[in-house]
């Protein structure tokens, strides 16, 4: 893609006008089409068709047939087109851009963004020889020339324009465009963030970020919150919850690879985890100015700088701190707050994939535990009430659970509700095994409630 990239190369000189006469009609247009282009976008109020429309100027201005965004992340090292017009297609028309190309083979355009100097190659057969891997990707693009010009605040790449068939050697005007195209992404990015907005009571601060894993996953910073359904992308998500079990260590590309998806072609994963990153960072963009995922000479880990905190860990907290408790109603609050947490499996849509399976029976089981613990002490200060909603909530979890069903019928018969304890002996029967309703049986009938209301488990 680019002109320049080490002084070896044809530099560009900003004063270097060329023809006269060239120059003096290119200088006259820019006044014509930035008067008009003024007109047309004054009262459009949504930054990416500003931006579109920008991009149909330039193309018409250059005599071009494509004109886009390309951001480009150094660290992770990839880079993907995020708006682009095509003369052919239209405003975000088909494209022949991979979702995430690797800059590691494009070199010199990443030392144009670095030194902030534009991109310019007139006719791409020039550089055949010399750069071949470049010229590889400009046939697959179909380019026959390119200009570009950088951006580095806030996001980081290109203002491309593909073809230009005049004022090839003036990119000038491009960059002006540039700045107006790059005003238009951070408003844009701006009112996306604003969308967002949720404050929680667990955030106190721009490095603090709370991540629910129970059910679905949910980020939530002190901008705003991200789900799981917003990420788009399944596998984004699994890498995401990964590092975050693993997160005391950095995991390399092949280890993620090989323990979320064995059964995919290794080497295939491991390129594709630089697009996940990728991708994820463009969309916790939105809510920080840091990045959650950081790259290490190790691999990937969750950015230690940050204090990153999830319910899981206040899950477990809160059941230590209730196992130490002496005090019963100090015990019950706590259980309450810990059970309350749980919002359903861990990691709800990947639970019975083997890399994450035993941390979720695990969570699960102590979530059990803590409603069981919880309805036992509700049982002994007669707050049916309560003993009722936990063990509803612990059915619509789990619903094989004996010790759920037994509390749920218990508090139903107190509370003076025979039919529905009967309802609820009837969906017990078709919910568990023939041993496990003899079990709930059994512990019906030595608490005396089958006889009392009717209730005959068999």
């Amino acid at each position: 893609m680019p002109q320049s990239g080490t002084n070896e190369n044809i530099e560009f000189d900003l004063y270097n006008i060329g023809d006269t006469k060239e120059y003096v009609q290119f200088a006259i247009e820019i006044e014509r089409t930035l008067h008009k282009m003024q007109k047309e976008i004054s009262n459009c109020l949504e930054p990416k068709k500003v931006a579109l429309h920008i991009m149909r100027v330039a193309t018409e201005f250059y005599n071009a047939d494509w004109c886009g965004i390309l951001d480009i992340d150094t660290e992770v090292g990839v880079f993907t087109p995020i708006w682009w017009y095509d003369t052919e297609f239209g405003e975000m028309g088909q494209t022949k851009f991979n979702e995430f190309e690797y800059s590691e083979k494009y070199k010199r355009w990443i030392y144009c963004l670095e030194n902030h100097e534009p991109v310019i190659i007139p006719d791409i057969e020039e550089i055949k020889e010399e750069y071949p891997e470049e010229y590889v990707l400009y046939q697959r693009l179909d380019a026959k020339s390119v200009i570009a010009v950088p951006f580095w605040k806030g996001p980081t790449g290109f203002l491309v324009l593909r073809n230009a068939k005049r004022y090839r050697a003036h990119a000038s005007f491009l960059r002006m465009l540039n700045y107006a195209v790059i005003s238009s992404l951070n408003e844009h990015y701006l009112l996306e963030t604003r969308k967002l907005t949720i404050i929680s009571p667990r955030i106190a601060n721009d490095l603090d970020v709370y991540i629910n894993l129970f059910g679905e996953i949910k980020i939530t910073t002190n901008k705003g919150v991200l789900t799981e359904h917003e990420l788009k992308s399944p596998k984004i998500a699994r890498l995401l919850v990964y590092l975050l079990l693993k997160r005391k260590t950095a995991s390399s590309p092949r280890e993620i690879a090989t323990a979320i998806w064995p059964e995919e072609d290794v080497e295939l994963s491991v390129k594709n985890i630089k697009g996940l990153v990728y991708r994820f960072r463009q969309a916790f963009e939105l809510l920080s100015d840091y990045r959650l995922i950081e790259s290490t000479a190790s691999g990937y880990q969750i950015n230690p700088k940050l204090n990153v905190f999830t319910d899981c860990q206040l899950f477990e907290t809160k059941w230590a701190v209730a196992m130490k408790s002496t005090d019963t109603k100090e015990k019950v609050e706590v259980l309450k707050k810990a059970i309350d947490l749980y919002q359903g499996p861990l990691f709800t849509s990947a639970r019975y994939e083997h890399w994450i399976m035993s941390a979720s029976v695990a969570f699960e089981y102590r979530y059990l535990g803590a409603v069981s613990e919880l309805l036992k002490m509700l049982d002994q200060i007669h707050d049916y009430v309560s003993v009722q909603h936990y063990a509803a909530k612990a059915l619509h979890i789990a619903p094989h659970s004996i010790d759920a069903y037994y509390w749920m019928i218990l508090a139903l018969c107190k509370l003076d509700h025979p039919e529905m304890a009967r309802g609820e002996l009837r969906m017990a029967q078709r919910n568990l095994l023939a041993e496990e309703c003899i079990e709930l049986s059994e512990r019906l009938k030595a608490s005396g409630f089958c006889a009392c209301y009717g209730i005959t488990p068999t």
